[in-house]
């Protein structure tokens, strides 16, 4: 149990009449305030960035794309496939589509897509979740459009309502073998025979809609019917788009799906973001790390202030020996003191971190002004703002090392004070 005289030594050397130790314990008390408050705003800012990041691809990739393996033998047919992956737990939407690779051109002007075709009935799931990043135009995927995003539009130099030429890419494959076989061929004739066949079959289409790729993905979307034609696939399709109900889940889902769709090839929504994924949390590990030098120079900051208290009270702690004070009191009276500098000073860094983070787009917009730039922030775009993601636990646990570094930062000195001989003490 804490001793009242110890609490009164302590709140006394925290702040006394003539001497410099009081400016000194509250620089301790900002140098803690200062580390609490850069722990908490960059992990949240770290941690939001990570969040919209996933949240950017979860709102636009399909979370599972299930291809069958053309060389694969016992493959299921995919009417069955799309029933199996219908009843598989944990799925939300299942829709069949027809897609591949899709090159583009307007005049000379070209660029090349994953392009998915869907039938507007079983692929709602799916548009549903493009809806919020349409920027022109519409979802309804007639027979003869596409919907292409902003960036591919950009390229193409084209806007909604204008016509481009489409070249399926198993065409262009087998224009360019067709190519290199003619000319491998020695005999004129047969060269000219060669390049004769090769035909690209360019198809027309209408843009019927504009996606923000920042958001929405850089993916071409057609109907059902287009994209089967597209591809060549008569009847069939390409694959089956699978929505789940736990996006971060997707990895156990298809392990539990693999056995029962044998011959099938799986494609994961966090497959087009998995390296700068893995990135993030390098990042985030190696952050961690520098916030917690910061923290144990803030730990040193309330050892700097133990030590002087100690040095400049040597005489009183003799004299404290003296009258029979056992060790333990006299550290507790210094433990107190740098409790209180912990407390303090990680109250007010909790303070002032919910603060920055609450106006932390204010203040970029501020930092901005002073320095002369300027802020272009669209409405949905990836880091269109500062995101910022608080996590309670990891909030409690900056503030409980905070305390716990101040408390060994200040036993530390105070148990070497205590080993001081009395009359030593008092002739000093």
């Amino acid at each position: 149990m804490v001793n009242r005289a110890s609490l009164f030594l302590a709140l006394r050397y925290l702040r006394p009449k003539r001497s410099f130790v009081s400016v000194i314990t509250t620089i301790s008390i900002l140098g803690v305030a200062v580390g609490v408050l850069m722990m908490v705003v960059v992990r949240a800012v770290m941690l939001g960035v990570e969040v919209d990041f996933r949240d950017t691809l979860m709102g636009a990739e399909p979370h599972v794309l299930v291809a069958k393996d053309n060389a694969a033998e016992n493959a299921p047919p995919w009417q069955e496939a799309l029933k199996l992956a219908k009843a598989q737990a944990g799925t939300l939407s299942a829709a069949p589509y027809a897609g591949g690779i899709l090159y583009m051109a307007r005049d000379d002007y070209q660029t090349g897509t994953q392009v998915l075709g869907l039938s507007k009935e079983d692929g709602q799931a799916n548009l549903a979740k493009l809806t919020p990043h349409l920027m022109d135009g519409s979802l309804d995927l007639l027979e003869g459009t596409i919907v292409i995003s902003d960036y591919h539009a950009q390229q193409l130099g084209v806007r909604l309502g204008d016509e481009i030429s489409v070249y399926a890419s198993q065409n262009v494959n087998l224009a360019v073998r067709q190519y290199g076989e003619a000319n491998e061929e020695d005999s004129p004739e047969k060269k000219k025979a060669i390049r004769d066949q090769i035909k690209l079959n360019p198809q027309p289409l209408r843009i019927s809609g504009v996606l923000r790729a920042e958001t929405g993905g850089y993916n071409g979307y057609v109907s059902m019917q287009t994209g089967q034609k597209l591809f060549q696939l008569g009847q069939e399709v390409t694959g089956i788009a699978i929505e789940i109900r736990d996006p971060q889940s997707a990895k156990d889902f298809t392990r539990t799906l693999e056995p029962r769709l044998p011959g099938w090839k799986y494609t994961l929504w966090t497959d087009a973001g998995e390296s700068r994924l893995a990135a993030m949390q390098n990042e985030q590990i190696m952050m961690q790390f520098v916030l917690s030098i910061i923290a144990l120079v803030a730990a040193f900051s309330v050892m700097n202030t133990t030590i002087t208290v100690t040095t400049q009270k040597r005489r009183e702690i003799g004299v404290l020996a003296a009258l029979g004070s056992q060790p333990g009191q006299i550290v507790s009276v210094f433990l107190l003191q740098a409790v209180v500098v912990g407390v303090i000073g990680t109250g007010l860094g909790l303070i002032g971190s919910l603060l920055v983070l609450w106006l932390r787009n204010d203040i970029r917009q501020l930092l901005t002004m002073a320095t002369g730039g300027q802020v272009h922030a669209v409405e949905g775009v990836f880091l269109s703002t500062i995101p910022a993601y608080i996590q309670p636990m990891d909030v409690a646990l900056t503030c409980l090392i905070s305390v716990a570094l101040c408390i060994v930062a200040g036993f530390l000195p105070a148990w070497f004070a205590t080993r001081m001989e009395p009359a030593e003490a008092l002739r000093d």
